[in-house]
């Protein structure tokens, strides 16, 4: 091992144990949400026999197999759930900074670490992390790193063609799985072309045969999957609830808007929200529509134009919109969800960090005292990384009870009724039922043919009556 591998592994280590000590706080987190109809009262998962004769009518078979074997490890025990979470986040955040080691200049040397450490200690991953439903962003972001990162030591790969193909069966297995976790993997194979001309700098005849030979397998994956969708009963019926959810271009329309306030949740993580309150557009001349069409607008044009310089910054900005892409594309009841930034994150964060080294490196050409410049960057990163570890000790304390965590949502979005509704629930299984009552009373209010709250009031005031 040379000096530079060896301290590669120490770097990677440090980074590693950070993020572990930050997120010791999630083991105390309880079930929530969606957590126990499709985790611990899920039929399905009961027993072998049972999971087996459903996988047929299944979605996401991978991340629903994790589910069985918690079932049969740790029952109904939230603790031993968090365990694959953190190990996923973990091993994503690793493969994050492996990637990004082989792509590094004498400018750009520290990328990776600083990248790494962001994308595991920022709060904006804890509804992935914390959250034990949110494993299937978690799941779905390491199998498709683990195939780019194949994909990339494939490439890499001068020693013989056997190894080369290895590598690409495995990256190919790895997609696989990642599009088995949850469905927006299959926007892979343009990530791997987004790769290799932004990153590789392929053109022409180098990259048309690496599209035939590399990338055409992943399109095959890509129509594989899309073919058993259109044929497994469940899928078909979900494409046409989320048709008909709201028209397609309204639903890019308010998606647009969602991006940008995501892009906000990063410099304010204060704002972290388990269920956010995002408003509807119907035209294009809404406000701020205008306004943030156009702000995409410049960053898009500076990506474009930062490819010969800054190719990592250009590939962050393109994987974050790639990332985004499915639910701008595919209508869904939340506009917005924090765990589905998860994989994204990645870009966003990754073109933070470019940008800030060549400020730096900018600056330190510029001044007569570099050394000092270096130190007060190094200085203010970690008190950055510090400020984020707080800020994620702090958001997973919410997890730790139901009323907490919603009454939190509450807080941040006091007009929107699920919230109401489900702070009421987490009450009223305390037995707390005079405020149960006011927030279901709130929820009825505020969306007047919420059935659920409907019920859960009636079921209160029962249940009340009875105590009486």
């Amino acid at each position: 091992m040379n000096c530079s591998t060896h301290l590669q592994g120490k770097l990677l280590f440090s980074i590693l144990l950070v993020a572990g000590l930050t997120y010791v706080t999630a083991f105390s987190g309880d079930f929530h949400f969606d957590d126990r109809p499709t985790i611990l009262a899920n039929p399905h998962l009961d027993r072998w026999e049972i999971f087996v004769s459903h996988l047929d009518h299944m979605v996401r078979p991978v991340l629903y197999a994790t589910y069985f074997v918690d079932r049969r490890l740790f029952e109904t025990s939230p603790a031993g759930y968090h365990v694959l979470n953190l190990l996923l986040h973990l091993g994503s955040g690793a493969l994050v900074y492996r990637i990004l080691a082989r792509t590094v200049t004498e400018e750009t040397r520290l990328v990776p670490v600083w990248t790494a450490l962001l994308f595991l200690t920022h709060p904006i991953q804890t509804e992935t992390v914390t959250y034990i439903s949110g494993r299937a962003s978690g799941l779905m972001a390491f199998w498709y790193l683990l195939a780019l990162f194949l994909y990339i030591k494939a490439s890499e790969e001068t020693s013989g063609h056997l190894i080369r193909r290895r590598y690409r069966v495995g990256a190919l297995l790895c997609f696989i799985l990642s599009v088995a976790s949850k469905e927006p993997a299959v926007t892979f194979p343009l990530a791997l072309l987004l790769w290799d001309v932004v990153v590789r700098r392929l053109r022409g005849a180098e990259l048309r045969a690496a599209i035939i030979s590399d990338h055409l397998p992943f399109w095959f994956g890509v129509l594989a999957a899309g073919v058993l969708a259109w044929h497994h009963p469940r899928y078909a019926d979900l494409a046409q609830f989320s048709l008909n959810i709201r028209p397609l271009w309204e639903n890019a329309l308010s998606e647009l808007h969602a991006a940008s306030y995501a892009l906000l949740l990063f410099i304010c993580p204060w704002q972290l929200n388990f269920d956010h309150d995002l408003p509807l557009f119907h035209t294009l001349s809404q406000w701020p529509l205008p306004l943030e069409l156009f702000l995409w607008g410049a960053v898009a044009i500076a990506g474009v134009i930062a490819v010969p310089r800054l190719p990592l910054f250009s590939f962050g900005i393109a994987w974050f919109v790639l990332q985004l892409l499915p639910t701008g594309l595919i209508p869904r009841n939340d506009l917005l969800s924090e765990r589905n930034l998860y994989l994204a994150s990645f870009g966003i964060l990754l073109a933070a960090t470019v940008l800030g080294t060549f400020l730096i490196h900018r600056l330190s050409t510029a001044l007569t005292r570099p050394s000092l410049v270096h130190i007060s960057a190094v200085a203010i990163g970690l008190a950055a990384v510090a400020t984020l570890c707080a800020a994620t000790v702090q958001r997973n304390a919410l997890y730790r009870d139901p009323v907490l965590l919603w009454s939190d949502s509450v807080a941040k979005s006091p007009r929107k009724a699920r919230p109401h509704n489900n702070l009421g629930y987490a009450l009223s299984r305390r037995g707390e039922w005079d405020p149960a009552i006011e927030e279901f009373r709130i929820a009825v209010r505020l969306a007047p043919n919420y059935a659920l709250a409907q019920q859960n009031l009636r079921d209160a005031y029962l249940r009340r009556v009875d105590r009486q």
